[in-house]
């Protein structure tokens, strides 16, 4: 399939909901391509002139010197013991600032938040406000329980870390890359990776995406 087909499958599964507003999230591990697929489904949305808003989950993250103590911080008991506070990538979010922004939406709201800038790797100066909107898309790894139409953009662990080598190159090493990976967002997508999304994107390959559900 041309991306241009898959992305068209998604709209039109996308239009078949009754909820309104509708939350939709665009999820995959990291590097799987979930923010290409976001941009164009809002590029839809702005060609068939419908309303939507849409969130960043990356707005949500914690300042870059805030994230750095967590890896001398290990946990002493449950799931996670003996794992690094930076090792679970929950950490790194402020995840009750995003519940708060989903509960307004929901309620017809709009919600005010001051996101992260990735300029500056702190939280902005400027605040943020999200419309209420009859489509409101996430991409996201997480809360998805919270939405309520999920796009997996699934790509396998091997081809991440290729992509990872390729485009984080300039600055981190490969030990770096495939070891943060492998501890962080990969061991979060092991655990959070959802087992029956609303449609699934094979996006092995880039230039022959797939539509497998």
């Amino acid at each position: 399939m041309t991306t241009t087909e898959v992305n068209n499958f998604c709209i039109e599964k996308i239009l078949q909901q009754k909820e309104s507003p509708l939350f939709i999230a665009i999820t995959g591990d990291s590097g799987s391509g979930k923010s290409y697929f976001s941009s164009l489904i809002k590029n839809e949305f702005k060609k068939r002139n419908l309303a939507y808003t849409y969130i960043d989950f990356d707005d949500f993250l914690i300042p870059r010197k805030d994230r750095e103590p967590m890896k001398n911080m290990y946990y002493k008991e449950g799931e996670f013991k003996g794992k690094s506070y930076w090792e679970i990538l929950e950490n790194m979010f402020y995840l009750d600032k995003m519940k708060k922004v989903i509960s307004d939406l929901r309620e017809g709201k709009p919600s005010t938040y001051v996101p992260y800038s990735r300029e500056t790797g702190d939280i902005s100066l400027k605040e943020k406000t999200v419309n209420p909107a009859d489509y409101i898309i996430f991409d996201t790894s997480m809360l998805l329980n919270l939405m309520d139409f999920v796009i997996l953009v699934d790509v396998t662990r091997e081809n991440i870390i290729k992509r990872k080598l390729k485009r984080d190159s300039d600055v981190r090493t490969p030990h770096e890359i495939i070891d943060m990976h492998n501890k962080v967002q990969g061991f979060y997508w092991d655990r959070a990776k959802p087992s029956n999304p609303d449609v699934t994107i094979d996006n092995n390959d880039v230039n022959n995406p797939k539509i497998i559900s």
